[in-house]
């Protein structure tokens, strides 16, 4: 025994894995401990996999057992909205299986496997001991950490999102565009990712030019390597595979976004009305406000990571955020969370926190540990402030 903890030790990479192993079950058995708790204040009779399945959960559990909804059914939200790549995954995992496991148990393995994944490559990408670690306990046990535990996307799409940064550090700029492809089938703004490609492209081809030079030496270099081109062509795959089914299956290609209605309507002015009427408390509910006042928030993130030269996660950020406010501010904290640069943005904020006042730093986790636990309460109460 002593033997193998020994070659653990002198093992870099599997240090780290049982590392992040560690905080993500601490993170899990604080979650049912919460639930105990929750289930004891309000005389809720739920186990913790019954608490943790709410919203679009649900949505997956029934695409997983049943497949898509069929044109001919009465389905006002029908789950086309849903990509498929998570649901093939928990779909083989049943199969193995032979439908004898529990297909919420099934999301639920699938996203921490996803999470743990995306927590190790994101530890890989900040490249400090320290603050890394950082960043994965608030990947792992931070607010909103929940969204991992569940049957949704959020932690798939997240470790993809991972892999593609990852990728680009590495200069591995194919495989960049695969992740890509991969995070666009699970969702839609995957897609958005070919923008922070061309970002990181355009930053290796022309470092070391002059502004004009450098475009012009990017645009001639692109042409001169189809590699390159290739990369950038794959991302959208994953989306425009799914298109492709959805016009033999429902005869509309755009299916996934025009059924977008019965959820959300197209009534405000996107982005700017919509943050205005959120934030002036003009949509009716207290969470509306707040979600309006937390992409404020996220923009000014994105904005420091530009400033501290995060170019292309930022630029991702700042789209994916716009897409969402382009009809309304529900949901947006889940997407913005569920899209992993936030944290990188988080991160540079702390790296500044941490050269202040012990008592600075402490506020700031005693703080961070309550707004988890509220978030988490909320969770659980089926509350619209984490919708």
């Amino acid at each position: 025994m002593s033997g193998i903890i020994g070659k653990i030790k002198e093992n870099d990479n599997a240090a780290l894995f049982l590392k992040i192993c560690f905080v993500w079950v601490c993170s899990i058995i604080a979650m049912m401990l919460i639930g105990i708790v929750y289930c004891i204040v309000t005389g809720t009779e739920k186990g913790f996999i019954e608490l943790m399945q709410i919203w679009d959960a649900k949505r997956y559990n029934y695409i997983v057992e049943n497949g898509y909804t069929y044109p001919q059914d009465h389905d006002p939200q029908a789950n086309w909205a849903f990509f498929p790549l998570y649901v093939l995954v928990c779909m083989a995992i049943k199969a193995i299986t032979f439908g004898i496991v529990d297909t919420y148990l099934i999301g639920m393995v699938v996203s921490s496997l996803c999470i743990i994944t995306a927590a190790f490559f994101a530890y890989k990408i900040i490249g400090d001991e320290k603050r890394g670690m950082r960043v994965v306990i608030i990947m792992l046990a931070g607010p909103y950490s929940f969204y991992y535990a569940s049957m949704m996307t959020e932690a798939m799409f997240v470790m993809f999102t991972v892999l593609f940064f990852y990728c680009c550090r590495q200069k591995k700029f194919l495989l960049a565009g695969l992740m890509s492809a991969l995070a666009s089938a699970t969702r839609i703004v995957g897609v958005l990712l070919v923008f922070s490609l061309l970002v990181e492209l355009y930053m290796e081809i022309s470092a070391g030019y002059k502004p004009w030079a450098g475009i012009k030496n990017f645009v001639i270099t692109m042409l001169k390597t189809p590699k390159h081109i290739f990369s950038v062509l794959l991302c959208p795959f994953g989306a425009f595979c799914y298109m492709t089914f959805l016009y033999f299956f429902c005869g509309d290609p755009w299916a996934f976004k025009n059924v977008q209605i019965a959820w959300r309507s197209n009534e405000h002015i996107p982005v700017i009305g919509v943050l205005w009427e959120a934030c002036t408390g003009q949509m009716n509910r207290n969470y509306f406000t707040f979600m309006g006042w937390m992409c404020l928030v996220f923009i000014g993130v994105y904005i420091y990571m530009f400033v501290k030269k995060h170019y292309s996660m930022a630029t991702f950020g700042m789209l994916t955020l716009l897409v969402a406010l382009s009809s309304h501010v529900m949901s947006t904290i889940r997407f913005t969370v569920g899209t992993f640069v936030i944290y990188v943005g988080a991160h540079e904020i702390m790296k500044v926190i941490e050269n202040d006042s012990a008592l600075t730093k402490w506020t700031v986790r005693v703080l961070a540990v309550a707004f988890t636990i509220i978030m988490l309460v909320f969770w659980y109460n089926q509350s619209g402030w984490v919708m």
